[in-house]
């Protein structure tokens, strides 16, 4: 059983009302979305897991607390700007270019980015992690959901993913 599968299992996910576009996610973020985080937003839509983990989503809409995936393009622009004017450093190891696409955030500041270099294929786009500041990163070379799956089960070792903000008795909510 994947991660994928495991994590829409555990959770008891409940498909969203309507089909996300993954055609039009992926070209207005210029990139190919993993396959297991499609389908597990496909199984689940975005969420909050472990009330901590907030997944983005496609084209949330108007008065939904999401964060839009497709918009993440932009966000990375302006990441950019800020490494630019070196209001903070990129990770050290970091093709010059890859692009950083946000697909989840914490409470706590903390950002997840896909590390998409040219040459990447999508189910193996390395994962950075960033504290709020930008002054701290985090490589992990494994699936969106294995990273996912392994946060939820207390298996991944972090300095910025903080245990006290998880709650644990919250698996997941939408």
């Amino acid at each position: 059983m994947t991660s994928a599968q495991q994590l829409i299992e555990t959770a008891r996910l409940t498909p969203p009302p309507g089909p996300f576009d993954w055609e039009q996610v992926e070209q207005r973020l210029g990139a190919p979305v993993p396959q297991d985080y499609r389908e597990l937003l496909d199984a689940g839509g975005g969420g909050l897991w472990l009330d901590y983990v907030r997944l983005f989503v496609p084209a949330p809409g108007p008065g939904f607390k999401h964060v839009d995936l497709e918009r993440s393009g932009l966000e990375f622009e302006q990441l950019q700007d800020m490494f630019e004017d070196e209001v903070v450093e990129p990770p050290d190891d970091l093709d010059p270019d890859a692009r950083l696409l946000p697909w989840a955030s914490t409470g706590s500041g903390v950002t997840l980015y896909w590390d998409v270099s040219p040459e990447a294929v999508a189910d193996s786009y390395p994962i950075r992690v960033s504290d709020r500041n930008g002054d701290l990163w985090e490589r992990y070379d494994l699936l969106t959901t294995d990273l996912l799956l392994g946060i939820v089960q207390g298996e991944v070792s972090s300095e910025l993913l903080d245990e006290s903000w998880m709650d644990r008795d919250a698996l997941f909510k939408n």
